[in-house]
């Protein structure tokens, strides 16, 4: 498999670097639901009801800096929840006053329910973030980290709290399977005590779990804050842990005289930098493999996000390169790979709450095209998915108390490019490495797909 996918990264590049990218033209956004705060990940249930998690703005409990928000606090509440939207357009909020973690006052950037996704069987699975030092999590997760040490650099910027000031959000960090009708909450493994003990990509102690995807027998969980992406059995009874390599970048692709915080990148010898990965996105390819995307850590430059695949010996490898900011990744019918950017623009010094965002489909072949170009309707986006009317489903608007929707994505046309021009030629050239990739298969769901949906 290695062989395979060089050979479609090559091709790949060459469609990025020479032949440009192709757009869709007449694309529409339908809103379908919305009111969200901090909107996270979107999914449909088997009966065809649309899930969207809404991690919440915190509240007023005690507070921790976060490097998810470059150190500004982020403080404790019971303001998240999942918002359910039901085949007729019957909407309803479960899991009220979940745990959350935001900025205040502003309520931006929550962690909370993150995503939910269902087995085969329909049993459903509740991802929740965290966005800090997980030994502020409760008084448990402070006295195992007491027994271990810190990076200093992570002592002086978000240090572990005192005993009266932990978040005693105790639910966060974790991966449960629920009970949608009772809302009781099996948890299945905890990210928390997973990183203070094991520290998987072996740089600063922090977790944010982030995306979820089911496949088989297991869950496969992306941590942006641990750099570091997951596949556990949903019985609980193996977990695996797989890091995400640090980026290497050129001093040269830098803001010029951007002031660099101590400690935050890692300079490299020949005029190279390191930053952290940040992985986001999460899906199961039509291969088996896992895909992983990543926003980049600060200071976010442009064009630097890169796609992972993570086959059977658990090893990333880099497969595609060239976006910017990834938050979400699926892959439709056809076997194309949707990549959802929160912006296309770096966000330093940017309005994070409204960044121009985008959607860019990438064909087996290769080619790269724009579904939804920056300017068109998505901001600071942050979650996708294919519904069962295989319509692509994204949640828009991801940051900020009520200002997160889910979006339909209506009336794509895409130009064919003729097969005597280069580009055709290169797209005949990449089927070769690709010609083994199968469709993926979808459960069938019933149900008309919210067409009549009122606002929240």
């Amino acid at each position: 498999m290695k062989l395979k996918s060089f050979a479609l990264t090559s091709v790949t590049f060459c469609f990025t670097a020479i032949c440009g990218t192709l757009s869709a033209q007449a694309a529409t956004l339908t809103t379908v639901v919305d009111g969200v705060s901090n909107a996270r990940g979107v999914s449909f249930g088997p009966d065809g009801s649309l899930y969207v998690a809404e991690p919440g703005i915190g509240g007023n409990g005690n507070c921790q800096p976060s490097p998810s928000t470059l150190f500004q606090p982020i403080c404790a509440g019971n303001t998240s929840s999942l918002v359910k939207v039901s085949p007729d357009g019957t909407k309803q909020r479960l899991l009220n006053n979940f745990q959350s973690l935001a900025e205040q006052p502003t309520g931006n950037q929550g962690a909370g329910i993150e995503d939910i996704q269902f087995d085969s069987k329909g049993k459903a699975y509740l991802l929740t973030g965290f966005a800090g030092y997980p030994g502020n999590r409760d008084l448990a997760t402070l006295n195992l980290g007491s027994q271990s040490v810190l990076p200093p650099q992570q002592l002086a910027t978000f240090p572990p709290s005192t005993p009266d000031k932990v978040l005693n959000t105790p639910l966060l960090a974790q991966l449960y399977q629920v009970d949608l009708k009772t809302g009781s909450l099996n948890s299945i493994f905890d990210f928390a005590k997973n990183e203070i003990t094991k520290n998987p990509d072996k740089g600063d102690v922090v977790t944010n779990p982030y995306d979820l995807a089911i496949n088989g027998d297991s869950a496969y969980v992306v941590d942006g804050g641990g750099n570091t992406a997951y596949k556990i059995k949903l019985d609980g009874s193996k977990s695996e842990a797989i890091a995400i390599p640090k980026n290497i970048i050129s001093k040269s692709d830098l803001p010029p005289g951007l002031q660099l915080p101590p400690g935050l990148l890692e300079e490299l010898p020949g005029g190279k930098v390191a930053i952290q990965s940040v992985p986001t996105g999460g899906a199961i390819g039509p291969d088996g493999a896992l895909y992983v995307g990543e926003y980049t850590g600060f200071p976010y430059p442009q064009g630097k996000s890169r796609i992972f695949r993570i086959g059977d010996d658990l090893k990333p490898e880099v497969f595609l390169d060239g976006f910017t900011h990834i938050t979400d990744l699926t892959f439709d019918e056809k076997g194309d790979l949707l990549v959802l950017q929160f912006s296309d623009k770096s966000q330093l010094g940017g309005d994070i709450t409204n960044l121009p965002g985008s959607l860019i489909e990438v064909a087996p072949d290769g080619t790269r095209t724009t579904l939804v170009a920056a300017g068109q309707g998505l901001d600071s986006a942050d979650g996708i998915d294919i519904g069962p009317d295989g319509k692509i489903y994204i949640t828009n608007r991801g940051v900020g108390p009520g200002r997160g929707e889910v979006v339909r994505v209506d009336g794509i046309v895409t130009t064919i490019p003729e097969s005597s021009s280069v580009l055709g030629l290169l797209a005949l050239a990449g089927v070769g490495a690709t010609g083994a990739i199968a469709k993926r298969k979808r459960q069938e769901k019933s149900g008309e797909l919210l067409a009549k949906a009122e606002i929240v």
